[in-house]
C-alpha cells in the first residue's frame, strides 16, 4: 500500500472516531427546564423531584416551583419555594378527618374527595402561586428562557397557562397510575367496561353491576373535577393572564407528552397512545447506607425473626389514631416474634419491648434492608412501589383517595392483605399479621412480581429523560398526538354517527310505512272497485 493510501486510510479512521465520539457526547448546551409542582403533598413531590434531579444530573438547567425545596444546593437546579401561605399536607391528616369520609349517600364520598383535592390543589393554590413575586419574576423573564414546561395532572391545570404564554411544549406528569379526567387531553381510550376508575376500588375483572358503577363513577368524577376545580381555575387564569386567555380545557389539549406512574407488572394492560409513556417507579433510586442511622441499622440487623415496618405515609399522623385502635395494634405487635418499626409522630406512648418508633424514617433504606419481611402501609403508590421493588409483602390499611384501589390491586396480585382500621381488633390484627409473616406464598409471589417490575429495557428515569429530550428536539413532538384527541366527546364515541344512522333508519322506516300504506290503500280501493263491478 502506498504512503498516500495509508494517509488516506488514517484520515478516514480518524474522522470516523471523531464522528463516533461526537455522536456519543452530549450537546454543549443542555435544555432549560421549568417544573411547576406547587401541590403541598410530599408523596406527590417525590415522583416529580426524582425526574427534575435526574435532568439536572444530565447537564440540563432546571428551575422548579415547589413547596419542597432542597435543603442543600443541588447542581444545575434552582428551587423556588411556594410553601408560603399554602398549608402543608405533611403530617397534617388526622384519623377523624379521613374517617369522616365514610358515608352512606351514593356519590358523597367521591364529592368529599374531590372537594378535598380542590381545597389543596385547586383555584386557591393557583391564586396563591400567581400572586408570588417570584412568579411575577418568572413571567417577566427573570429566570431566563425555557425549552419545556412540566406540570402535574391531579388538581387544577392552571399551570398550563404559563406554557401557553411562553409558547412552550407541555409535559405533564401524574404520580397516580390513572385518573379519569386526564384522558381527554391526550386522546387515550378510557373504556369503563374494563378500565377501572381509581375511585371505585375495583380490580380489572368486574361484574355487570360493577361495570355500571364504574361507568357512572367515571362520568360523575369527571363532572366534579370540572365544576369544583377546573371552572374556578379558569376564572383565576383570566384574572391574572387576561380575559383573552383560552379555557384551560383547550390549553391542556396542547400537551405534548404524559408521564404516568404506571407499570404493566402491576397495573392491568390498557391501550396507550404514542404520547403516553409509563415510568412507574421513576422515584426509586438505589438506597444509600448513610441514609439510615447506624444504631437503627444495628437494631434491624439483630432482629432474629425479621422486621415489620409500619407507616401511614407523609400526610397521615399515626398519633391521631384512637386509643383503642393503638392499643389493638400494640397488643398484636407484642405477641409477634418479629420486631416492629413504626413511623409515629410523638414519643409519649408505652411500647412493647419489640416495638420501636420514629417521627421520620428512611423508608426506602428500611424496605431494602434484608431483615424487612412486611410493610404495613396506608396504600400510597410511592411507598408500595418501593416495597414491591424490594420484594416485601404488604398489609394495606387504606384510609382515603386511591389507597383503597391500590390495596385491592396488590391483594389481587397475591402480595398483600387488607386491614380495616375502623373495625380492627387485637385478634383480627394478629391473625392477618401471622398469616402474612408465617405463610411463604406472599413472599414468593412478591419476589415474582418484583422480578417483572424490574424487567424493563432501561430505568424509568432514563426513559423519562429520553422522551423529554425527544419532545424538545422535535419542537413539541405534536405528531405523537392522536387525531381522536381533537374530536368532541360525541364524535369520539361515534354518537353523531349513531344519530345519523338512527335518523336514516327512522326515515327509511317512515318511507316504507308510507309506501306500504299507499300500496295497501290502492289495493283496497282496487278490491272495492272490483266488488262494485261484480254487483253491477
Amino acid at each position: 500500500m502506498s504512503s498516500a493510501s495509508t494517509a488516506t486510510m488514517r484520515t478516514v479512521v480518524a474522522c470516523a472516531l471523531v464522528g463516533l465520539l461526537c455522536g456519543l457526547a452530549r450537546p454543549a448546551e443542555g435544555l432549560r427546564v421549568l417544573g411547576l409542582f406547587p401541590l403541598p403533598g410530599h408523596s406527590h413531590n417525590i415522583f416529580f423531584k426524582a425526574l427534575m434531579e435526574t435532568l439536572a444530573e444530565r447537564g440540563h438547567e432546571v428551575v422548579v416551583f415547589s413547596p419542597f425545596p432542597h435543603k442543600k444546593a443541588f447542581p444545575n437546579l434552582t428551587d423556588v419555594d411556594t410553601s408560603s401561605g399554602a398549608p402543608s399536607l405533611t403530617n397534617n391528616f388526622s384519623f377523624d378527618k379521613v374517617s369522616s369520609a365514610a358515608t352512606i349517600l351514593p356519590g358523597q364520598a367521591m364529592y368529599q374527595s374531590m372537594t378535598r383535592i380542590g381545597a389543596m390543589s385547586g383555584a386557591s393554590l393557583c391564586r396563591q402561586v400567581f400572586s408570588m413575586p417570584e412568579f411575577d419574576k418568572l413571567m417577566k423573564g427573570g429566570y431566563g428562557r425555557f425549552d419545556v414546561v412540566f406540570t402535574e395532572i391531579f388538581g387544577s391545570d392552571c399551570w398550563v397557562a404559563v406554557a401557553h404564554k411562553m409558547e412552550l411544549p407541555i409535559i405533564s406528569m401524574s404520580s397516580a397510575p390513572d385518573v379519569s379526567w386526564m384522558h381527554e387531553r391526550f386522546g387515550s381510550p378510557d373504556n369503563p367496561s374494563y378500565l377501572v376508575n381509581v375511585f371505585t376500588g375495583y380490580t380489572s375483572a368486574m361484574s355487570l353491576w360493577e361495570r355500571m358503577i364504574n361507568a357512572c363513577t367515571a362520568l360523575y368524577v369527571n363532572y366534579l373535577h370540572k365544576i369544583i376545580i377546573q371552572d374556578p381555575s379558569d376564572a383565576v387564569v383570566k384574572e391574572f393572564f387576561g380575559p383573552d386567555m383560552p379555557p384551560i380545557s383547550e390549553m391542556i389539549k396542547k400537551t405534548s407528552l404524559v408521564l404516568l406512574n404506571r407499570h404493566l407488572s402491576i397495573h392491568a394492560a390498557r391501550p396507550v397512545t404514542p404520547n403516553v409513556v409509563h415510568v412507574g417507579g421513576l422515584h426509586i433510586k438505589p438506597s444509600k447506607d448513610e441514609a439510615m442511622d447506624p444504631e437503627l441499622r444495628r437494631w434491624m440487623d439483630e432482629a432474629e425473626h425479621g422486621v415489620i415496618f409500619f407507616s401511614l405515609g407523609s400526610m397521615m399522623r399515626s398519633d391521631t389514631l384512637p386509643k383503642d385502635k393503638r392499643d389493638a395494634l400494640l397488643g398484636a405487635f407484642s405477641k409477634l416474634p418479629q420486631r416492629v418499626l413504626w413511623k409515629f409522630e410523638t414519643p409519649d406512648i408505652d411500647l412493647p419491648p419489640n416495638v420501636r418508633i420514629g417521627k421520620w424514617l428512611p423508608q426506602l433504606a428500611i424496605l431494602t434492608h434484608p431483615k424487612t419481611i412486611l410493610f404495613m402501609t396506608h396504600g400510597g403508590l410511592m411507598g408500595t412501589m418501593e416495597a414491591l421493588q424490594s420484594s416485601v409483602p404488604m398489609l394495606g390499611i387504606p384510609l382515603f383517595a386511591d389507597q383503597m384501589s391500590n390495596t385491592e390491586l396488590y391483594r389481587s396480585l397475591g402480595i398483600a392483605q387488607r386491614l380495616d382500621i375502623r373495625t380492627a381488633t387485637e385478634e383480627s390484627t394478629l391473625a392477618v399479621l401471622r398469616e402474612l409473616t408465617e405463610t411463604s406464598k406472599y413472599r414468593d409471589r412478591a419476589r415474582e412480581v418484583a422480578r417483572l417490575f424490574r424487567d424493563r429495557p432501561r430505568h424509568a428515569a432514563d426513559e423519562a429523560v429520553w422522551w423529554t429530550e425527544y419532545v424538545v428536539r422535535n419542537q413539541g413532538a405534536m405528531h405523537l398526538r392522536p387525531l381522536g384527541a381533537d374530536l368532541a366527546w360525541y364524535e369520539f364515541l361515534l354518537l353523531d354517527v349513531a344519530a345519523v344512522l338512527l335518523a336514516a333508519a327512522l326515515l327509511v322506516g317512515v318511507l316504507l310505512k308510507v309506501a306500504l300504506g299507499a300500496l295497501c290503500g290502492k289495493s283496497s280501493e282496487t278490491k272495492i272497485q272490483k266488488r262494485k263491478n261484480k254487483k253491477e
